[in-house]
C-alpha cells in the first residue's frame, strides 16, 4: 500500500471515529438507514416502509410509512430519547396510517437500544423490545 493510500485511509478513519462519537460513540447506529421490521410483536403491513435513520449531529429523518418525518435524538451510551418529530400531512389508507401512528409513537417510547448487526431493537423503560428494525440501503 502506498503512503498516500494508507494516510487517505487514515483521514477518512478518524472521520468516521469522530462522526460516531458526536451521535454517542456508536458509529454503527449512525449513518444507516433502519427500516421497521417488527412494530410491538405484530409485524409490520407489507410494502410499506417504516424507517429512520440518524445523523452524527443528533438530527433523525425518515418516513412512517406515509408521511415523512425530522426531528432530534439524544443518544448516551446505550440510552436514546426522541423528540416529538415533525411530520408531514399526508393520508393514506388506514392500515398504513395506523402503522405509522404505532412506529412514532414507539420512538417517543424508546429509552434504550439494542444495536445487534443487523438489527436495532428500540427498547421501552421495562427494557421491553418496542420495535426491531434492519439496517437497510439508504
Amino acid at each position: 500500500m502506498s503512503q498516500k493510500k494508507f494516510v487517505i485511509g487514515c483521514c477518512v478513519a478518524g472521520m468516521l471515529a469522530a462522526f460516531g462519537a458526536r451521535a454517542g460513540g456508536d458509529a454503527g447506529l449512525v449513518g444507516a438507514m433502519w427500516l421497521a421490521e417488527d412494530i410491538g410483536g405484530a409485524g409490520v403491513v407489507d410494502n410499506v416502509q417504516s424507517k429512520i435513520a440518524i445523523d452524527g449531529a443528533g438530527k433523525v429523518s425518515g418516513s412512517g410509512g406515509c408521511n415523512r418525518l425530522v426531528g432530534s435524538v439524544q443518544v448516551d451510551g446505550d440510552r436514546i430519547t426522541f423528540a416529538p418529530p415533525a411530520t408531514t400531512r399526508m393520508m393514506c389508507p388506514p392500515a398504513v396510517m395506523d402503522q405509522e401512528g404505532k412506529f412514532i409513537d414507539t420512538l417517543l417510547r424508546a429509552r434504550a437500544y439494542k444495536l445487534d448487526e443487523p438489527f436495532l431493537r428500540l427498547l421501552g423503560e421495562d427494557g421491553a423490545e418496542l420495535v426491531r428494525l434492519i439496517r437497510s440501503e439508504p
